[in-house]
């Protein structure tokens, strides 16, 4: 069993980029402009809160008892935060139960190794937005993500077997479309078997991972 498991291949493309001045102010702007459309969820039922985790990349769920616990506004709070996370809130008893939730709990549940973590009650009581806010930051990994410190922390500490790192210029005007191209690529071989080799200048950290596929993208190197 773990034979065929080490075999099974996650697959998340890194990312790193430089903005100028004037680029970093746009994105900052788009980013305020999404950023007030959200909103935590409510889930009431087992299908809602099934549907709302499989539409998204990250999504982060308070499963409580209570209502009236501190941990409930920062849920709410973090929403402005992370524009890329969907939130939700359910206190329905069937939901709690079909995911095992016996207490107080936040889960973060991702889409590139199919992961579930959790904040359970005793983790709850103590904590902050501060600690909230990091818990998100470190372990809120996309199938195409920015490279940085923080993000380490939780990729290193994940299942994921496969890391391309991408060089990318924010500022260029293929930007846009190059990324959705890799968002692409990568949702093709996430939870794909391992065939063939990788031929390149990636070979060292990639090997194992077939081609298919990949023959169109554009060099971001």
């Amino acid at each position: 069993m773990e034979a065929d498991q080490s075999r099974l291949l996650f697959l998340l493309f890194l990312f790193t980029w430089r903005l100028s001045p004037e680029v970093a102010a746009e994105v900052q702007e788009s980013s305020d402009g999404s950023a007030s459309s959200q909103k935590t969820v409510s889930l009431t039922d087992v299908p809602a809160t099934m549907e709302f985790i499989a539409a998204a990349e990250v999504a982060v769920i308070g499963f409580f008892q209570d209502l009236e616990i501190p941990a409930v506004s920062l849920i709410h709070s973090m929403v402005q935060n992370f524009h890329d996370v969907s939130f939700g809130i359910s206190t329905d008893s069937e939901v709690l139960a079909h995911y095992n939730i016996t207490g107080n709990t936040i889960s973060l549940f991702r889409l590139v190794d199919n992961e579930k973590l959790d904040l359970e009650s005793k983790d709850i009581e103590r904590i902050d937005a501060s600690k909230l806010s990091r818990f998100i930051e470190i372990n809120s990994l996309h199938l195409v993500t920015e490279y940085n410190p923080v993000k380490a922390i939780g990729l290193f500490n994940s299942v994921i077997q496969i890391h391309l790192l991408l060089m990318m210029n924010k500022a260029s005007p293929e930007y846009e479309e190059s990324l959705h191209r890799y968002q692409k690529a990568a949702k093709l071989f996430q939870g794909k078997w391992c065939e063939g080799q990788w031929e390149g200048d990636l070979i060292f950290q990639t090997k194992g991972v077939s081609t298919a596929g990949f023959g169109n993208l554009p060099d971001s190197r």
